[in-house]
């Protein structure tokens, strides 16, 4: 009889409802007191309860004293609950279709602490598709490698340029020791930065465990610069090894624009 009840309760009545309509099926007809005592409803309840029935066409009750109440056949509930429901549905789906969803919505989410940030990496490299470029630190890739790989599993190409030398291996790795050491020094914290399908962004600065704070976000630009950020880095190094680093320091000192973006911290 209770799971009775709770699937009557789930068609919208109450618990009293429910209690009160199964009474009077066992038993009817019967004045308020015996439905009362059958169903378990607080007497100071049932009138009240008896007569909502009746104004949902549940129950019937007789116009003599003392008066006495009829269940409607369940059957014939049912069926009514039935042909409500089925046209509620049907006029649902007819308006719902012609709701219109907002466009796009950028979200920035401001972040704190060292666990949380990190936890939103890992977030973000689970749910990429096509492609991530991560920009970290050592102890950092040491605690996303797993991740990191499980994506390369799942066909994501992963670019990746770490700071140091840490044994982090993926199908693209480059050390970025010299970049790291420079920005660490400006910044006096870790800059980290992990892209994912062009569609969202984490960047932050790692400092101690409770000075960690980053942002991730949606917006179009914050992602695209973000991308092209560690893009400048990995292929200004990949450069760099290719022409030698005497070379690439004979171009700064002789072209002024580029010693400037060079030397300008």
């Amino acid at each position: 009889m209770d799971d009775i009840v709770l699937k009557l309760q789930g068609l919208g009545f109450t618990s009293y409802e429910a209690k009160a309509y199964c009474a009077l099926i066992k038993k009817h007809p019967a004045n308020g007191y015996e439905v009362s005592r059958v169903a378990r409803v607080p007497p100071a309840k049932i009138y009240e309860t008896l007569n909502r029935l009746r104004n949902k066409g549940v129950v019937v009750s007789s116009s003599t004293e003392p008066v006495m109440y009829y269940p409607v056949p369940p059957g014939m509930v049912l069926a009514r609950l039935k042909q409500e429901y089925v046209a509620t549905i049907e006029d649902l789906d007819v308006r719902l279709q012609g709701v219109k969803p907002f466009p796009d919505l950028d979200l920035t989410w401001n972040l704190s602490g060292y666990q949380v940030v990190l936890d939103k990496m890992a977030e973000l490299i689970n749910r990429a598709e096509g492609f991530l470029l991560l920009s970290i630190w050592p102890e950092e890739a040491g605690l996303l490698q797993g991740p990191v790989l499980k994506a390369e599993e799942r066909g994501v190409k992963v670019i990746c340029g770490v700071f140091g030398d840490s044994g982090f291996r993926c199908g693209n790795t480059v050390n970025l020791e010299p970049c790291g050491s420079s920005s660490e020094k400006r910044l006096g914290a870790r800059l980290t930065v992990a892209v994912g399908d062009s569609k969202e962004v984490v960047i932050s600065e790692f400092g101690t465990r409770d000075e960690t704070v980053g942002v991730w976000t949606t917006t179009p630009g914050i992602v695209l610069v973000a991308k092209e950020y560690i893009k400048h880095d990995i292929w200004g190094r990949v450069l760099v090894d290719a022409v030698g680093e005497s070379e690439f320091n004979r171009m700064c000192r002789e072209n002024e624009m580029l010693s400037f973006l060079i030397n300008n911290r």
